[in-house]
């Protein structure tokens, strides 16, 4: 009889374990693209590894700390924070240099604005879910440094350079429209409350809606806006709404500023393809598109696009063993802005 009891103890306790572990099994299947993405592009020393250049950017290291932090995955978040922090904080303030080569070293001490926004936003996040101070403090340095020296006024609006150098003469500034990742600046003003954030939200919409150009009026990667206002394309960039363009409408749906205006246009150049895949990039100068059709990642986007506002959307695409990091990054990335984007 004893024995039996024990056999029966022992089932309930296996079966009461059982239901407290239910829910990290789900979690476990819901974490794994993350797990993919992480083993596949995320080095032990925390460095984030661009393709098979071995590489890596600010950007890959904002965006890997912004996946960790919502994944819940703090090991991994802490792991790429201190290699990016190490490695490519400049010694000059608070901003990152934005490219470190495959042999050890920074390749371009320069900064990149959207990588310095999603670090700064990343640490902001971290911050809030683990109650860890030091990193909402390291977020206000940072977002102090980009208020500074990234926040540039041009006839009369105030615009958002790709860069603290290089940027910006006596005639005009270049732009990057993918690099106002709009969700990060709802979080600067909230972090750091200065007018200044509003007033580039605003601006930064403005110049969406007149930065249009080609038969479909799209947004193209690069542009300049010069010291009289006028918006032209810039020479030195491919006149193309292409691989930094597509990640306009997924911040904007991110942030919840994705009006049917703004998505129109988009919109009406994925929808000529119907079911088809869509391709790379459109040249915004001769309407011509790309031989070749875009990643999974970019599909994600597209989905994430026409689907919406809708109570029932279709699944996203999935992180496929081939993708590589951009694309991988784009479809976790897509996921993520639907989960977060305002109801």
């Amino acid at each position: 009889m004893q024995w039996r009891r024990a056999v029966r103890d022992r089932a309930f306790v296996l079966f009461c374990l059982a239901l407290l572990f239910l829910p990290a099994i789900a979690s476990a299947q819901d974490i794994a693209p993350w797990i993919a993405y992480r083993d596949r592009f995320v080095a032990g020393d925390g460095r984030v590894l661009a393709n098979g250049n071995n590489e890596t950017h600010t950007e890959g290291q904002g965006w890997a700390m912004l996946l960790a932090e919502s994944y819940g995955d703090r090991r991994t978040f802490d792991r790429v924070w201190t290699w990016t922090h190490e490695k490519l904080q400049r010694r000059d303030g608070a901003l990152f240099s934005w490219k470190w080569d495959g042999k050890g070293a920074v390749a371009d001490a320069n900064d990149a604005a959207d990588g310095d926004i999603l670090i700064a936003w990343a640490l902001a996040r971290a911050g809030r879910q683990w109650r860890e101070p030091s990193y909402a403090a390291f977020a206000g340095h940072i977002v102090a440094d980009i208020r500074r020296k990234l926040l540039a006024p041009v006839a009369a609006r105030l615009v958002l350079l790709p860069g603290a150098a290089g940027f910006r003469d006596g005639r005009g500034v270049v732009v990057n429209p993918s690099y106002y990742i709009y969700p990060a600046l709802n979080e600067f003003a909230r972090l750091a409350p200065a007018p200044e954030w509003a007033r580039l939200r605003r601006d930064g919409l403005g110049l969406l809606a007149e930065a249009r150009f080609g038969r479909w009026g799209l947004t193209p990667d690069w542009i300049d806006i010069a010291s009289d206002g006028n918006i032209s394309l810039d020479e030195r960039y491919p006149p193309r709404f292409g691989f930094d363009a597509v990640r306009v409408p997924l911040y904007l749906i991110w942030a919840g500023e994705a009006t049917p205006e703004r998505l129109a246009s988009y919109l009406d150049f994925w929808n000529i393809f119907g079911t088809r895949p869509v391709p790379a990039w459109a040249d915004v100068t001769d309407n011509s598109v790309s031989p070749y059709q875009a990643s999974a990642g970019v599909e994600a986007i597209v989905r994430l696009a026409r689907s919406y506002r809708d109570p029932n959307p279709p699944p996203l695409p999935t992180v496929g063993a081939g993708d590589d990091y951009y694309s991988a990054s784009l479809t976790l990335l897509a996921a993520l802005a639907r989960r977060e984007m305002p109801k």
